[in-house]
């Protein structure tokens, strides 16, 4: 059975390997530069709490085995944009995709933004990840009305 759970502060090594079994096209260009910036957040000895927001998918029947995670932080408002929440990392193991892992730790984020009074949540890809922009419009996201643009020096 696979349950989904808050991150706990102990988890931060199995989250960082399971983010790197997966390589080459099952890896998100978008979110890859994340996972390593949060989970050294984490694996500090000071902080008592693990960040808000971040759930992890658990395989019971495989000793807790971590098998999905998902990585978000609270947003203030800007770019005008209201406060809310931001995806920032997210991934499912190549042998569980396809069983609604990913929708269930949406879901669990959508809940715990719920009840934190956070009534906007937000993802931001790079144009090559439309597998990424795929599910995202699946988990009830839509396409901002704004523009990004960038100038590469």
């Amino acid at each position: 059975m696979i349950s989904i759970r808050e991150l706990h502060q102990g988890d931060a090594e199995r989250v960082l390997a399971l983010d790197q079994e997966i390589r080459g096209p099952d890896r998100s260009a978008t979110w890859d530069q994340y996972v390593g910036r949060v989970l050294e957040i984490i694996a500090l000895d000071s902080l008592e709490y693990a960040p808000w927001g971040c759930f992890v998918a658990v395989d019971e029947d495989q000793g807790d085995e971590i098998v999905a995670f998902l990585m978000s932080e609270r947003q203030t408002a800007s770019y005008g944009l209201p406060p809310g929440v931001r995806v920032v990392a997210m991934a499912v193991h190549p042998d569980h995709r396809r069983q609604g892992l990913g929708s269930r730790l949406i879901d669990a984020l959508t809940q715990k933004a719920k009840a934190d009074g956070l009534n906007n949540m937000f993802s931001v890809l790079l144009d090559e990840d439309e597998r990424d922009a795929s599910f995202l419009e699946r988990n009830g996201f839509s396409g901002a009305h704004f523009k990004v643009f960038t100038k590469e020096i």
